[in-house]
């Protein structure tokens, strides 16, 4: 995709309603990878329940509590999480939740945190750097994405066992059009992998990521600038990605793509089974 020329020259920040639509999108991304994504009008949360029982795979999100009784609802989803046998995990962003002094308060209630991501925007396409001349870009179709999800699972350290599983789904949202993949070769050797997926109104870049032997040289950047652009030519404002706090390479990666922060998620644990107290 051209540079649009009527493109402004400052990128105006994400507002308020779009960070709510990222949000949104990464709490259901999962959903692109087998998961059940479901909203709980009761317990007023969205749940993601992957296979298996495990806290990566299964957790709540997207909180919309009452100021006066959310400590009362927190307790509810820890309680029905533990009724369905996994440990209450929970997602929170440092500027989205309701209410908005959860976050702080949640290790006074017994839990603590696991892990943390920021989630980075840009609203320009960067230009695609010079690589070797044997690279081409292969853009995965649901019929041929066995190399795609196996170069995937390789990178992530993602089991065998879940193969069956991911293609099944990463196929069906292929076909479904929320969803765009690509395949980096360098000759015969396939190097690199990222996907795009299509939210309200944002796109999100997910499983950005280059083998062992190839980082450092360029394709990590080269894939993500072609997903950028990509999500800029089919009519969004806004890409994001989300990366580990600890991630220094990556962050400095992606800021040098024109990505800045917009707001930060941790993973949150139960110390301990509410019911023994």
């Amino acid at each position: 995709a051209r540079p649009r020329e009527d493109a402004p020259a400052a990128v105006a920040p994400p507002s308020t309603a779009e960070l709510e639509a990222i949000h949104r999108h990464l709490v259901r991304l999962p959903g692109q990878e087998g998961a059940i994504v479901t909203e709980d009008a009761e317990l007023g949360v969205t749940f993601v329940r992957g296979p298996g029982s495990g806290p990566d795979l299964t957790y709540a999100a997207m909180p919309r509590w009452d100021p006066q009784t959310w400590a009362e609802a927190l307790a509810a989803v820890r309680v029905r999480m533990l009724d369905e046998h996994t440990w209450p995990s929970l997602l929170l962003t440092d500027r989205l939740e309701h209410p908005p002094q959860l976050p702080a308060e949640l290790e006074t209630q017994g839990w603590m945190p696991v892990v943390s991501e920021t989630v980075m925007v840009s609203g320009r396409a960067a230009i695609v750097p010079h690589l070797d001349p044997s690279l081409r870009i292969e853009a995965v179709r649901s019929a041929a994405l066995e190399t795609h999800e196996e170069l995937e699972r390789r990178i992530f350290g993602i089991a065998a066992d879940q193969a069956e599983r991911r293609r099944a789904a990463i196929g069906a949202a292929l076909e479904a059009g929320m969803l765009r993949a690509w395949v980096v070769w360098l000759g015969d050797e396939p190097v690199a992998v990222a996907r795009l997926s299509q939210g309200d109104g944002v796109a999100g870049l997910q499983g950005i990521g280059v083998v062992e032997g190839h980082r450092g040289q360029g394709y990590g950047t080269l894939i993500t600038t072609i997903a950028t652009r990509t999500a800029m030519a089919t009519g969004n404002r806004l890409a994001w990605l989300s990366v580990r706090e600890d991630n220094e390479p990556a962050v400095r990666a992606y800021t040098a793509l024109g990505f800045e922060r917009a707001f930060s998620w941790t993973r949150w644990l139960v110390t301990e089974d509410p019911r023994r107290r």
